[in-house]
């Protein structure tokens, strides 16, 4: 899906924000990549989506050269992009003309735009939203996605999506884009928001424009001082399991959500000791 290999980017004020950065996506999976600010996710992010070019190196999606300007067309609709600023990508008043604009971009005829634009509003359950200027930073930021949806990638980069919105937007929009994963979109979820990495397949870490780490995320306990080592907090899940394992309870977690936990712990402790009030 996408390859990423010996890539370097040179800023043109001369800062080196990437060093030899090799990358494989394979299609359908869930791949995060954290980092602190300043550390080039969002700039690895944009070379994925071939906003940016490489200084050196290549960055293959589906074998599309993001440098051969004649697969521009094919690249749009095979990976697209989603920023941490939804006011930054809504062009249009009206939330179906915003949608309807990379879609005529893209030469899709106006029965099939319509169409796809009908399915999308309802599977994002925006089908009542009309101003798009009038809504709130979550609702916008569903607005983006929906638009990026129309234009039926294979992959979405999203770059820090959650980084605007309060803690129901966030929960929201996550809850958006594991769904899409389950539905087998390929997900690059770039984000310093470290528990919100946990629905990923693998983690990459950079570290001032380097890869320091990368691991699965059932590796995620053994690579714990890694994280810390490079300032990063321990997911808040994470360091719960690893209290309740120094208290004695050990215990299998199969996804790193409350709920899994909680069964876990269930399942782990005697009923007899567990008092519901």
């Amino acid at each position: 899906m996408i390859a990423i290999k010996d890539l370097d980017y040179i800023y043109k004020s001369g800062v080196h924000a990437l060093h030899s950065i090799n990358v494989h996506i394979k299609k359908g999976e869930f791949v995060a990549i954290v980092g602190h600010n300043g550390s080039g996710k969002s700039t690895l992010a944009k070379l994925m989506a071939g906003i940016e070019l490489p200084s050196q190196g290549t960055v293959l999606i589906n074998n599309i050269n993001t440098k051969d300007k004649s697969r521009i067309l094919d690249l749009r609709k095979t990976i697209g992009i989603v920023f941490q600023n939804p006011e930054n990508q809504i062009v249009f008043e009206k939330v179906t003309d915003d949608m309807a604009f990379g879609l005529k971009n893209l030469g899709v005829p106006p029965a099939e735009i319509d169409t796809r634009i009908a399915h999308i509003t309802k599977m994002m359950k925006i089908e009542d939203f009309s101003d798009a200027f009038d809504l709130s930073m979550g609702q916008k930021q569903r607005v983006t996605i929906a638009s990026v949806l129309a234009m039926q990638p294979a992959c979405i980069i999203f770059d820090e999506p959650t980084a605007m919105l309060d803690p129901k937007g966030k929960k929201d929009i996550h809850t958006i884009i594991v769904d899409l994963h389950k539905k087998g979109l390929t997900i690059v979820y770039v984000t310093n928001v470290i528990d919100e990495v946990l629905s990923a397949d693998r983690i990459i870490i950079l570290n001032h424009g380097h890869i320091q780490y990368e691991f699965k995320k059932e590796e995620l306990f053994d690579n714990i001082e890694k994280l810390k080592e490079l300032g990063l907090e321990t997911p808040m899940i994470v360091d719960i399991i690893m209290r309740l394992k120094n208290k004695g309870i050990t215990m299998a977690i199969k996804d790193y959500t409350i709920d899994n936990l909680i069964e876990a712990l269930l399942e782990t402790i005697s009923p007899l000791a567990v008092t519901v009030s």
